[in-house]
């Protein structure tokens, strides 16, 4: 879909198809011009990182598994850093779930509750409860990166400092928090309009 007078996509075209949550996804409606713009292109870097370290990730397995079962030696530091290429796809992926709302629920409020305010009202609760958990996850996560820095840590093989890998973790959960808001505004918005199709 195009915006009115722009070649510029909306966000919600560059969703994925049959995501588990049809409602949407935690791009605010009023976004245009720039920030639409910017918003969009915060987008497609998280996927581009999410390409790359899956790529890499790949590459360094096959490496691994070449090296190993087919020449029988074993590149020293290898393992740790397919590790630190899978913390990176996880979290991104990760962030990226949660802007389409693509992340796994156990919810049963389509099953039990008929649309409506009720129903609205039980996922504004819900995401209220996954704003509150994701923030203090966020929070333990940047005062585990403060620890990991004030320490000095590097990985045991590659001499990496751990505070480049470590930052992925505060860095991703603050931007699914930063979306978790999003979508609890969304729907708030949506519960006082009776909208029930956000």
């Amino acid at each position: 879909m195009l915006k009115e007078d722009s070649n510029e996509y909306i966000a919600e075209e560059v969703s994925v198809a049959g995501a588990f949550h049809l409602d949407g996804v935690n791009t605010p409606p009023f976004l245009s011009g720039r920030l639409l713009t910017l918003w969009n292109a915060k987008l497609k870097l998280q996927r581009l990182i999410l390409l790359a370290s899956g790529v890499a990730l790949t590459l360094l397995i096959f490496v691994q598994v070449v090296t190993r079962y087919v020449f029988g030696i074993s590149i020293f530091g290898i393992e740790e850093l397919a590790s630190f290429t899978a913390v990176i796809m996880y979290f991104f992926g990760a962030t990226h779930g949660a802007w389409e709302r693509g992340h796994i629920s156990a919810s049963l409020i389509e099953l039990i509750l008929p649309a409506g305010r009720a129903r609205l009202s039980a996922e504004l609760l819900t995401a209220v409860l996954t704003v509150f958990l994701s923030a203090w996850m966020s929070v333990w996560a940047w005062k585990y990166l403060a620890f990991v820095v004030k320490r000095g840590t590097v990985s045991l093989e590659t001499d990496i400092p751990m505070y480049a890998i470590v930052f992925v973790i505060p860095f991703c959960l603050s931007l699914m928090t930063f979306y978790f808001c999003v979508e609890l505004l969304m729907r708030a918005h949506a519960l006082k309009n009776g909208d029930t199709t956000k």
